[in-house]
């Protein structure tokens, strides 16, 4: 669920966990698979294995390959060294020899269900879910009770946006392992767009309770609350994001300084609002919303500065009635009648039914005196009313 785009809750790739999970039990067993015989090859092929495995615990992966290769190339391409080459290639970034691995180490050893979890990891971030789907299922049916294959396979559905299968995959891997923080956030992730929003709140608060450090549990938490209308909270855990160094985008202001107006928090929206408009200056809506906020707050003049912003950068349709009604009150306010019954008729010219609209172009009327005018808009505007 971060972020923008309306922030969307963020969505941590359950995946990272069971890649680490296969470089601890993948690269311990290779020395067993090579015993010294004497032989000069032999003694060469225990080297490149040793170089290997340590390039691959420095996280020099480029090394790995090189030393796998090697080996591969004398002849000695087991299915371990597939799987590691693989391994290597993976953490490159290069799917497609990652892939083409894995599948020579099925191809060895096709009962080994940490193969096919990896080449679904590697067909996972190619973007080849359905694959890479066939492959975590494969790897549950060969061991069911890992329950990193079941994330696995749950971030791949979410991907498919097949949000129920994904919940019920972080569920049987959460019944495996309770303690899977991402899980947790994925399927709360899941939850939340299928707007079980309640459902999503439970789940990030679960997540907080496993790690209250980590800034996008409260992010995602906030944005359920909002969605469930509950604004304190929301407010809360957004605070909590910013206090917990959770990356301050002009998205994020922006959300903030909705849910504080909401709240009557005026004074901690238009702050929300300058810091969103220094992140974003060419984001026209910012303007508009800060506007509104200067016109709630009575600061008149600074609104209709705000309100020029906003309409200058945008095309006048009907959409933008209100700010221009908005910039007429201002007006109003400030004692230039005459401009405000300008933006008043253009607003209403926009939006024929809006009764606010002739109301305060009345009362501008009204105020240079010209009494016959103001009658015929408060009769209109009541008359609006009456049939709302």
């Amino acid at each position: 669920m971060k972020a923008s785009k309306e922030l969307k809750p963020d969505c941590t790739n359950g995946c990272k966990a069971g890649l680490l999970l296969k470089k601890f039990l993948l690269l311990t067993s290779l020395l067993m698979a090579f015993m010294l015989s004497g032989c000069r090859q032999e003694d060469s092929v225990s080297d490149l294995i040793a170089d290997g495995d340590s390039a691959y615990e420095s996280n020099d992966f480029a090394g790995a390959v090189q030393s796998y290769t090697e080996i591969i190339n004398l002849e000695k391409g087991t299915d371990e060294i597939y799987n590691n080459r693989g391994m290597a290639y993976l953490n490159m970034g290069n799917y497609e020899n990652a892939i083409s691995d894995f599948t020579e180490a099925i191809a060895l050893n096709s009962e080994n269900d940490i193969y096919y979890n990896n080449r679904g990891l590697a067909c996972y971030y190619s973007m080849d879910y359905e694959s890479s789907i066939e492959d975590f299922t494969k790897a549950i049916e060969i061991k069911a009770n890992e329950a990193n294959y079941y994330a696995n396979r749950g971030d791949a559905y979410n991907s498919l946006k097949l949000y129920e299968a994904a919940i019920e995959d972080y569920t049987k891997a959460l019944s495996l392992n309770s303690r899977l923080v991402s899980v947790i956030n994925n399927r709360a992730a899941a939850e939340f767009n299928l707007g079980l929003y309640e459902e999503a709140k439970a789940d990030y608060t679960s997540a907080i309770e496993l790690d209250d450090s980590n800034p996008t549990l409260y992010w995602n938490r906030g944005e359920s609350c909002r969605m469930l209308g509950q604004t304190a909270e929301a407010l809360a855990d957004y605070r909590s994001y910013e206090a917990l160094g959770g990356t301050a985008t002009a998205d994020f202001y922006l959300k903030r300084a909705e849910l504080s107006v909401t709240a009557g928090e005026y004074e901690n929206a238009l702050s929300d609002y300058n810091e969103a408009v220094s992140l974003s200056p060419d984001t026209a809506m910012l303007y508009q919303g800060r506007a509104n906020v200067e016109f709630l707050m009575e600061n008149y003049e600074a609104a209709i500065e705000d309100y020029n912003r906003y309409l200058e950068s945008v095309e006048i349709t009907d959409n933008q009635a209100v700010a221009i009604g908005n910039r007429g009150y201002c007006y109003y306010m400030i004692g230039d009648y005459e401009t405000a019954i300008s933006d008043l008729s253009e607003c209403i010219e926009l939006s024929p039914k809006y009764a606010w609209a002739y109301y305060a172009r009345g009362t501008a009327y009204q105020a240079i005196g010209d009494l016959e005018n103001a009658k015929l808009d408060f009769e209109t505007a009541n008359s609006l009313i009456e049939e709302s």
